[in-house]
């Protein structure tokens, strides 16, 4: 098997473990989350891996709704971030937008 492959086949396999888990822990787990979402926060942050936003914050999948991009950049051309920030505000009702960077950013 190539190692993409078999790299492929590791993450789908961490995927099953993962849902498995979440389940064991609640059975309703995922039916909770299809119901909707409603965080208090955005997050406006990097695309850096080593800073998963909802990890780093103590949060659950659902709590934090979240635009990453390199070096946590808003710019008012950006008609991403913009998007992002109009449905998180007027759709989603954030209480807090939170933009984050770090030391050493890797992007």
């Amino acid at each position: 098997m190539p190692d993409r492959e078999q790299a492929y086949r590791q993450i789908f396999e961490n995927n099953r473990r993962w849902v498995a888990q979440m389940r064991e822990g609640r059975a309703d787990y995922f039916d909770h989350l299809a119901e909707g979402q409603s965080p208090d926060y955005l997050y406006l942050g990097c695309a850096d891996s080593r800073v998963p936003a909802n990890d780093i914050m103590g949060l659950e999948p659902g709590e934090v709704f979240v635009h990453r991009n390199i070096a946590n950049l808003v710019v008012n051309t950006d008609m991403n971030a913009q998007g992002v920030i109009q449905y998180a505000v007027e759709v989603l009702h954030v209480k807090d937008i939170i933009v984050c960077g770090h030391y050493g950013c890797g992007g």
